[in-house]
């Protein structure tokens, strides 16, 4: 009769026994000689499943995605704006007026915006050219990301809006970063020919 307290079978959760090599073959012993290929063998090298490294896009998808990202980053600048002078009075060091409006909130639009058609571009150019294209992208945004935010420490400044205005710039980096590799893990393919 079974035990009530084990309804199962007596091996039952138990590790399986571990498999032995076979007793003609010994552990750690060669079965070709070392430095010798088996006839007919071809030398293959160690790809890590990137045996076709060439990448294509869904260029459409991809370009909407990168729009969307730069509408985003736009945003962030207009919260940020809002948020840090409207909202709580503090000074942020305003982003350069490329279009001569004298409005710093359309500097953070325009600045967020170009950041992220940039980084989409070089996203692209990445993916048509090199192997690794997301571990270079993402070397590329961290770099870029890290001279935008030191930027406002240039030359004579004040303090707190400098720190404001770089901690805007690494939120928008990672934003920009977070959503066109996202969009490239979405939209890449790979090239048959």
């Amino acid at each position: 009769m079974s035990d009530p307290n084990r309804p199962y079978s007596a091996d039952y959760g138990e590790q399986p026994q571990p498999v032995r090599p076979p007793p003609a073959q010994t552990p750690g012993t060669p079965t070709q000689p070392v430095g010798q290929l088996p006839d007919g063998a071809a030398v293959q090298p160690v790809t890590s499943g990137t045996e076709n490294p060439r990448l294509g896009l869904e260029v459409g998808r991809f370009w909407a995605g990168a729009l969307a990202t730069t509408l985003v980053a736009a945003l962030i600048g207009v919260a940020a704006h809002f948020i840090l002078e409207a909202v709580l009075n503090l000074d942020v060091r305003a982003q350069a007026d490329l279009f001569g409006t004298g409005s710093e909130l359309l500097g953070w639009v325009v600045a967020g915006v170009l950041f992220a058609l940039a980084a989409a571009a070089v996203l692209y150019l990445l993916v048509m050219s090199t192997p690794r294209p997301r571990s270079f992208f993402g070397w590329v945004v961290t770099i870029g990301t890290v001279v935008l935010a030191a930027a406002p420490f240039a030359g004579q400044f004040e303090l707190v809006p400098s720190i404001l205005a770089a901690i805007v710039w690494i939120i928008i980096g990672s934003a920009v970063w977070s959503l066109l590799t996202g969009t490239l893990s979405r939209t890449v393919v790979r090239r048959t020919s």
